[in-house]
């Protein structure tokens, strides 16, 4: 990890905790340790797409907020939602810092089941440029930070790069947190016999979505799966002819960040663990080497994981501390 990264953050360099010394053990802690802080839904708000669907988003306030303060845009992963638990914990201690945030419900996810007949998947840059427009328009005076953990990661690197020199709204900073740079490396990854666990959660999670998504719209063509499913096999036969690709392959290829990360202007931070179970390590070899792009790469830590010591008593979500961090010294600059 460049240590001059680690000194601008205020960040020791990860030392996993006891036992989490594997990156399955700290992706599967990371997902089912309790977290004490919880935040009220209570202000939401419905972003309106071209398409006829909606977004929700759930805003999180700080106690003191000046009209023209940061907003922190947070985009979860696959099956995930709003309410993921660690966009819950980060939009508690980003509030704490004083900034707004934002938890973002992509298509059909969370507070948004019902509201949206087309798929989220990993290529949708234009919802995520859809809600930066929302926000320009109703916070004029607030920059933007948008950050993205797993699906939602790549989603903001691919957006990044699209826009290049005219990014959306107000957004001046991006922030991407075990990213699938390579979508289809991945997929093979999380597909392999020895990622079993996670193909098959992910898989549940899908099948519990569309299931909500037919339920709710019956006049869409239900779909037929095989009683094995992996993952590869669910993007094949539903998410890509859904979404205008042509197949699994095709839909890969043309939402891999990796093909966009040159053009990114924006100042970046790109946080991923060598032994991340479900990410290809393949595309982190090729990252660019530029100005205003932090990329720390940590040999453990596991998928949007990094429980280990932080040197903050009872923190122990190194993780955390490195995405909030980052922003408090990109927002003094």
């Amino acid at each position: 990890m460049p240590q001059n990264i680690l000194n601008k953050l205020q960040l020791l360099p990860f030392k996993a905790l006891p036992l989490l010394n594997t990156g399955k053990r700290q992706t599967i802690a990371a997902a089912y340790l309790p977290d004490i802080p919880t935040l009220s839904d209570d202000v939401t708000h419905t972003v309106p797409l071209p398409d006829g669907d909606q977004i929700v988003l759930i805003e999180n306030r700080p106690l003191v907020w000046p009209d023209n303060g940061r907003i922190v845009l947070l985009v979860h992963g696959l099956t995930g939602s709003a309410r993921s638990k660690y966009l819950v914990r980060l939009a508690h201690k980003l509030t704490l810092e004083g900034f707004l945030v934002m938890r973002m419900n992509l298509r059909g996810c969370g507070l948004g089941h019902g509201l949206a007949k087309h798929l989220y998947h990993s290529g949708r840059s234009e919802d995520t440029r859809a809600v930066l427009g929302w926000l320009a328009a109703n916070f004029p005076n607030s920059k933007v930070t948008q950050a993205g953990f797993s699906l939602g990661a790549n989603i903001t690197l691919k957006m990044a790069g699209e826009d290049g020199q005219h990014p959306s709204g107000n957004l001046d900073s991006v922030i991407a947190v075990s990213p699938p740079l390579d979508l289809e490396a991945s997929v093979k990854l999380l597909i392999h016999k020895n990622n079993r666990l996670f193909n098959d959660f992910f898989v549940k999670g899908l099948l519990g979505d569309i299931q909500i998504l037919h339920e709710t719209f019956p006049e869409l063509p239900k779909p037929s799966f095989p009683k094995l499913l992996n993952i590869y096999q669910f993007d094949d036969l539903y998410t890509a002819p859904r979404s205008g690709f042509v197949d699994a392959k095709d839909y890969y290829t043309r939402s891999s960040s990796k093909h966009f990360i040159d053009n990114i202007t924006l100042p970046t931070f790109l946080l991923y663990a060598k032994d991340d179970p479900v990410i290809s390590r393949r595309s982190f070899l090729k990252l660019p080497h530029k100005k205003d792009f932090d990329v720390l790469i940590t040999s453990r830590g596991g998928h949007v994981g990094w429980l280990g010591y932080t040197g903050d008593f009872g923190n122990w979500r190194w993780m955390d501390k490195a995405v909030v961090n980052w922003i408090k010294w990109f927002d003094r600059q």
